[in-house]
């Protein structure tokens, strides 16, 4: 059916799984810091003429395990490898027509974990993952001291790159910043109950400003990765509800498929319908065939049904409405 496997390996991926925990380092001597004052460790983009806002955007994990000159195993991104490079940018132009239609876009190429590391128990990822925020914090710190220039901003990201918002929300915001933060998408990853911070409030509709917005898609609550379970929290893209009401194909404005070039090659409007099941915040959707989004070469991973790796692709023109929505009432406020 639609743009089955060459769609789906274009877009990055955040793998999961339950494997025995073993020991690892907190990062790899093979990798070099990035130096965020260098225009090379950012995507394209930045700030133009007449856009009023910025868009701050973490990448998904796009990278795998790979072995360095002297035969090492390394779990990062190397940021100055062109390859890697590579690999992040196709997903990172979705996100740019999603978040930054209107705004000026700022994504760093920052030390992501790889996919591998996802498929480690719990205390792997959060030990390497470290290394991946220190890069995540020092991008944002250097974007807000020498980048923003005073603007209002989105903070958004998917899976890992999810993970990491709410993160820099926890750990790096401050009244100053959060003045000035229009809204937050931590999309695909949870909010769970021990990430407490003032700055981290569900969104409750479609217009409130200051909010964070999440939801992780499966055909079915059981699809749901145990990684990814959890939520104290969930908003459903199509009507902006957090309750269990049904959103209709006539709510649904767009999935949207990207080539390599950032060009839309396919666009189909009015395809899903969905809700939100209350016992798990799972986004469960229906009206196409898990099927056809189903990777067999990572079926250890992603089991059919389980809609992680499309969430931006499907929910694609409501996520951009929405952005549009929020920039709105902040400007109005």
């Amino acid at each position: 059916m639609r743009y089955k496997l060459s769609i789906l390996l274009l877009v990055c991926v955040a793998v999961f799984g339950l494997s025995g925990c073993k020991e690892t380092p907190a990062y790899d001597a093979c990798l070099a810091e990035p130096d965020y004052s260098l225009p090379e460790t950012w995507f394209e983009g930045g700030c133009a003429d007449g856009k009023l806002y910025d868009v701050f955007y973490i990448v998904p994990t796009c990278v795998f395990d790979w072995t360095d000159t002297v035969g090492d195993t390394c779990h990062y991104m190397d940021v100055y490898n062109e390859s890697h490079r590579q690999s992040v940018d196709v997903p990172l132009r979705l996100a740019k027509g999603i978040f930054a239609d209107d705004a000026n876009f700022y994504a760093p190429y920052y030390r992501q974990i790889t996919i591998e590391s996802w498929a480690e128990c719990k205390d792997t990822i959060e030990t390497r993952f470290q290394l991946a925020f220190k890069d995540i914090r020092n991008a944002f710190k250097y974007y807000m001291r020498y980048l923003n220039g005073g603007r209002p901003f989105i903070l958004a990201g998917h899976s890992q790159g999810g993970k990491a918002v709410i993160e820099l929300l926890k750990h790096e915001m401050c009244d100053e910043w959060y003045g000035r933060m229009i809204a937050a998408y931590p999309l695909g990853y949870p909010v769970r109950e021990h990430d407490a911070s003032p700055y981290l409030v569900p969104a409750s509709d479609a217009y409130s400003t200051g909010v964070f917005i999440t939801f992780s898609s499966v055909s079915s609550p059981d699809r749901l990765s145990p990684l990814l379970s959890g939520s104290l929290y969930a908003i459903n893209p199509l009507n902006w509800r957090v309750d269990s009401v049904y959103a209709t194909k006539d709510e649904h404005l767009g999935s949207v498929f990207i080539a390599e070039d950032g060009n839309v090659v396919a666009e189909y409007p009015h395809l899903i319908s969905a809700y939100i099941d209350n016992t798990t915040n799972a986004l469960v959707v229906s009206g196409i065939e898990p099927d056809d989004y189903y990777v067999p070469e990572l079926s250890a991973l992603f089991p059919v049904g389980n809609y992680h790796a499309v969430e931006l692709n499907f929910f694609y023109r409501n996520l951009q409405q929405n952005v549009k929505e929020r920039v709105r009432t902040f400007f109005q406020q």
